[in-house]
């Protein structure tokens, strides 16, 4: 059939490829041939998956994975029946499913991933299998109004440093910081405001802030 096979395309009707958690996933699997072809089956797998992999301060490896969508379908061919005989020209198998309520977000990162994905197989007689995959991005939205409300409360911390010789009579540096609340939304601006109190020996010249993130990676319970 490589001959045979001019294309084999998993396509979404949602071309922007995000979907929201209860959303429906719905698409094609595109096969365009040149010859009359044989086909046993064409099977269609959906896949959501978290990985985590890293090395513990040993140099030991830890591997961790938990499933989210283990969904199959058979868009062509039943168990146990002879091949199907498709016709030159392009064929055209839909899939629809639904995605579960409180998937987590897609997400790529050093030691770990949460991924989506489709994965399509068409399989000859002789024993050979084609395939092909695409993924495609899940987003599930936090509404800051279900949580704590503690986020919506104003936040401020302090931070008190000193400088140069411990033995030099010198005071400390004070930096008070705070934001109007505690949680945020893509888009919003942070509005900081710092005081700081300079009772060193130490001139300051300059002041900045940085906006940073902090991933934690859970493997076998363990963070």
């Amino acid at each position: 059939m490589t001959r045979k096979l001019v294309k084999f395309l998993i396509l979404f009707d949602n071309t922007n490829l995000l979907y929201f958690p209860g959303q429906f996933l719905s698409g094609r699997v595109l096969v365009e041939l040149k010859d009359d072809t044989p086909a046993l089956g064409l099977h269609f797998h959906d896949v959501g998956e978290g990985v985590v992999r890293l090395r513990s301060q040993r140099q030991e490896r830890i591997y961790d994975r938990e499933n989210y969508i283990d969904f199959r379908l058979r868009l062509l061919g039943e168990p146990g029946q002879g091949p199907v005989l498709l016709s030159p020209g392009i064929h055209s198998f839909p899939f629809k499913l639904g995605l579960p309520l409180g998937l987590p977000s897609t997400f790529l990162g050093k030691h770990g991933w949460v991924q989506y994905f489709c994965k399509a197989a068409l399989r000859e007689p002789n024993g050979l299998t084609h395939k092909n995959q695409q993924v495609f991005i899940v987003m599930n939205p936090i509404d800051l109004n279900l949580e704590p409300t503690i986020l919506a409360q104003p936040f401020r911390c302090e931070i008190e440093h000193k400088l140069g010789v411990s033995c030099v009579n010198s005071g400390p540096v004070v930096c008070r910081v705070s934001l109007d609340r505690g949680g945020y939304v893509p888009g919003e601006t942070l509005g900081i405001t710092a005081v700081v109190v300079n009772q060193s020996k130490v001139t300051i010249k300059a002041t900045k802030a940085a906006l940073t993130e902090t991933i934690q990676y859970k493997a076998r319970g363990k963070v």
